[in-house]
């Protein structure tokens, strides 16, 4: 096994090639991200620990280098180097990225996929596909100008879920919505006002909803597309909600809708 003592190795500039997301790489921290890619297949093609962490997870370090892994060995200064986040974890690697395509979205049934558009906070981004997994989603597409959900903080704040379900980018909006339209999709535009309140309209049909970022939201064009629209009742004096937060009401009332009609079920994973 390899020991990197010095920033000025080749392996750091690696590394902050993938944080910048460049090179198609993906950039995991954390024991629970590497655990998470490993268990969905993904090729793991290099894995950085401290000594201590090292010390702490041999198993997963000789699991890796079995399948041939290259596990190395760094001091704290060069994990500070190769670790993009404040305090890193101690463990850190790079893995290729799945490929994920829009017929991977729509081939789960029944079908609920939750399209993004222009979502450019990372941990938004994230913390949706997090809920999407967690609420039954059958797949995140992010759209426009989203972000790339396959960046760092985006995969932290999605805590693995990205590898847990289908997530694809980029994709134009009207483009998944014509996509989803073709294999039998209703589609639906998150509004502020206007069309069905969330709690009147059926979500239990295999469903795509576009939901906006939190700027201008949907466009008047994506709207137009849709086949229906919906709104989050706020009896508050706010006017709209964090694009996470409204992804997270819609998800969990498709699923207590689906629930309820037997197409869900309570079972944890």
């Amino acid at each position: 096994m390899d020991r990197i003592s010095s920033r000025r190795n080749n392996i750091v500039a690696a590394f902050r090639t993938a944080a910048a997301g460049q090179h198609g790489l993906l950039l995991l921290d954390g024991k629970h991200l590497v655990e998470e890619a490993v268990r969905a297949g993904l090729s793991i093609k290099t894995l950085a620990m401290t000594t201590s962490r090292l010390a702490d997870n041999k198993l997963l370090a000789e699991s890796l280098a079995d399948v041939g892994t290259k596990v190395m060995s760094v001091t704290e200064s060069v994990m500070d180097a190769i670790s993009p986040v404040v305090t890193p974890s101690g463990i850190v690697a790079l893995a290729d990225r799945p490929p994920v395509t829009v017929d991977d979205l729509l081939v789960r049934t029944p079908q609920f996929v939750v399209g993004l558009v222009d979502i450019q906070n990372p941990g938004n981004l994230g913390a949706v596909i997090r809920t999407a997994e967690a609420g039954g989603a059958t797949g995140v597409a992010a759209t426009g100008r989203s972000t790339d959900p396959y960046g760092w903080k985006a995969l932290r704040g999605a805590m693995g879920g990205t590898f847990r379900i289908p997530v694809t980018w980029p994709i134009a909006p009207l483009s998944l919505i014509a996509d989803a339209r073709a294999s039998g999709l209703k589609v639906v535009a998150a509004t502020v006002g206007g069309g069905k309140s969330l709690y009147e309209i059926d979500l239990t049909e295999p469903t795509l909803v576009m939901v906006g970022g939190e700027g201008s939201g949907l466009s008047q064009e994506i709207i137009s597309a849709a086949d229906q629209t919906l709104f989050i009742p706020m009896p508050g004096s706010a006017d709209s909600l964090n694009a996470a937060t409204a992804a997270a009401l819609i998800i969990y009332e498709a699923f207590r809708q689906r629930y309820h009609d037997g197409a869900s079920s309570l079972e944890g994973n």
